[in-house]
C-alpha cells in the first residue's frame, strides 16, 4: 500500500510539472538546449526508457545526450507500446531533425509546438503532448529499517536464476507493424509486434489487449536476416520449437528489428 501511494505522489508529481513547464517554455527561450527543462544530461536509453514506459503516458518526451553518435541529441518519445528514439544532428548553432533545419534553438522548440506529430520507419504517428520534466518534486516519504540481517543464499553467485532476473530488467522497447509467415498454412499476414523485456508479442491490430502469441525470447537461438522466401526486408527468429519468419517495410527497420532482438540475446548471454 505505501508503495502504491508513492507511486501516486511521484506520477502527480510529474504531471503537474508537465503543466508548469509546458506554459513555461512556450513563449521565446533564451538559453542552450542544456536549459531546457526537459533535457536530461545524465541518463541513457536504458534509463529513459524506464522514465517513459514506468511514469509517462503516450506522447511523453525529453531531450538527452545521443550514446551512439556523440555530440548529437536524442529525442526519445513514450509511444503506446514502446519508447521511440530520434537522432538531432547538431552543427554550432543549428539544429537538424529529420527533414528540417533550425538555424536557432526557438526554432527547433517552435517545431515541437506547432508540428509535434512524428513517424519513425515504422509508419506509426505519435503526438509529442507531454515534455518529462527534468526535476520533479518528490514525496519525502522514507521507509523505516526493522531488520537488518544476513540471508544465506544457496542460489550459485552466477546461477541461470539471477542471468534471467539481469536481462528481464533490461528494457530495449519496440513496437511496429511486420508480416510474418503463418506456421500451418504459409501465408503472409500483417500483424502489430512489440517488444519489451525478453518477450516479442505480436497481436491483430494495433490496440488490442491480447496478443495473438508470446515468443519467448529466453529460447533464441539466432537473428538473422533470411533470403529464402523471396521477399524483401525478410529476417527469422530460430527457437528451439520454431523459426519464425518477419518482413518490414524498409530495410531500416528491419535492421532496427534485427539489432533490438540481438542486444537482448546479447546481453541474456552475459547475465546483464
Amino acid at each position: 500500500m505505501a508503495n502504491q501511494s508513492s507511486e501516486l505522489h511521484a506520477k502527480a508529481a510529474f504531471s503537474r510539472s508537465c503543466d508548469s513547464m509546458t506554459t513555461d517554455e512556450s513563449s521565446s527561450f533564451e538559453g542552450t538546449y542544456e536549459d531546457l527543462g526537459w533535457y536530461h544530461p545524465q541518463i541513457n536509453r536504458h534509463m529513459s526508457e524506464a522514465l517513459l514506459m514506468q511514469n509517462g503516458c503516450e506522447g511523453t518526451y525529453l531531450l538527452r545526450k545521443s550514446q551512439r553518435h556523440p555530440g548529437h541529441l536524442t529525442l526519445s518519445l513514450r509511444a503506446a507500446d514502446a519508447v521511440q528514439h530520434f537522432d538531432i544532428k547538431i552543427e554550432g548553432t543549428t539544429y537538424y531533425f529529420g527533414l528540417g533545419t533550425f538555424h536557432t534553438l526557438n526554432e527547433f522548440i517552435d517545431h515541437f509546438d506547432h508540428m509535434p506529430v512524428i513517424s519513425g520507419e515504422n509508419g506509426v504517428l505519435t503526438q509529442l503532448q507531454y515534455p518529462y520534466p527534468r526535476h520533479i518534486d518528490e514525496p519525502g516519504i522514507y521507509d523505516s529499517v526493522r531488520l537488518h540481517t544476513v540471508m544465506h543464499d544457496t542460489t550459485p553467485p552466477d546461477g541461470p536464476g539471477k542471468a534471467h532476473a539481469k536481462s528481464y530488467l533490461s528494457l530495449a522497447t519496440k513496437s511496429g507493424h511486420m508480416t510474418k509467415l503463418g506456421a500451418i498454412r504459409k501465408n503472409w499476414k500483417t500483424r502489430w509486434f512489440t517488444l519489451r523485456n525478453n518477450e516479442l508479442k505480436y497481436f491483430k491490430k494495433r490496440g488490442d489487449d491480447k496478443p495473438v502469441k508470446v515468443i519467448d525470447l529466453n529460447q533464441l537461438i539466432e537473428v538473422c536476416p533470411d533470403n529464402t522466401h523471396n521477399k524483401n526486408n525478410c529476417f527469422r527468429v530460430v527457437l528451439p520449437s520454431r523459426t519464425f519468419y518477419f518482413y518490414t517495410s524498409t530495410p531500416p527497420e528491419m535492421q532496427d528489428w534485427i539489432e533490438m532482438i540481438h542486444w537482448r540475446k546479447a546481453h541474456q548471454d552475459r547475465g546483464t
